[in-house]
């Protein structure tokens, strides 16, 4: 169920029923030479619409613009400054609340630290139960070969699974995550194709089987409808 599909007046039924719903979170984001920069929304769009159809919650429109601090330097990637990210989810929170909403579950598909900290800090200036699906809990050590970073093998994988038409696997490459322990501003280094991982293992199979852990996994984590 999207609520952009819905009239106010089938919103009103829905909350006399539940009043829960899932807002996810996506980036305008670098990922490499062979991924689209919707990746991290591409995936959250497919993860809220999966609990949906599995749990019957209804699902906010995708907000699309994040903070990517450490792939800003690349064409395309655009970013929001912390603080006014903050205030903008903070209002969007605090009117979805006004709506009659009284819990909300995040899926972001972009995961920078600073991104995920100023959803945290806005979740907690509302009244709203706010629950965090955080995608880097998910087990997946049995799926993969490498470990899941960004435009890597997870990521590539789910999107030759859930949007084949988008990826050019001859353009991927490797690269190694390289960490810069005295850095201040990012822990990871920045790699030529934006690329930290190996998308060359990635596979549609391996997609599949990700996918749907990710949505066996959240959907455990859906509290009782009140």
């Amino acid at each position: 169920m999207d609520l952009a599909d819905m009239t106010w007046k089938g919103v009103e039924e829905y909350l006399k029923k539940r009043k829960d719903i899932i807002l996810p979170f996506g980036a305008v984001e670098e990922h490499g030479y062979h991924l689209p920069l919707s990746t991290d929304g591409d995936i959250a769009i497919a993860v809220a619409e999966g609990l949906s159809k599995r749990c019957g919650v209804v699902v906010a429109p995708i907000l699309w613009y994040g903070v990517c601090n450490t792939t800003r330097v690349f064409p395309g990637t655009i970013t929001a400054d912390f603080d006014s990210f903050k205030a903008y989810v903070s209002d969007i929170l605090r009117s979805i609340a006004d709506s009659g909403f009284q819990r909300l579950y995040i899926i972001s598909g972009h995961l920078g630290g600073s991104h995920v900290s100023a959803l945290k800090e806005a979740a907690r200036s509302t009244d709203l139960n706010v629950l965090f699906f955080d995608l880097t809990k998910v087990k997946s050590e049995d799926i993969l070969e490498t470990r899941a970073f960004h435009a890597c093998e997870a990521e590539t994988s789910l999107m030759l699974y859930l949007h084949p038409e988008k990826v050019d696997m001859t353009h991927a490459v490797d690269e190694e995550i390289v960490f810069d322990e005295f850095s201040m501003t990012s822990s990871v280094k920045i790699t030529k194709s934006g690329v930290w991982g190996t998308p060359s293992k990635a596979s549609a199979e391996k997609g599949r089987a990700l996918f749907n852990r990710i949505l066996e996994s959240f959907s455990a984590g859906f509290l009782p409808v009140d």
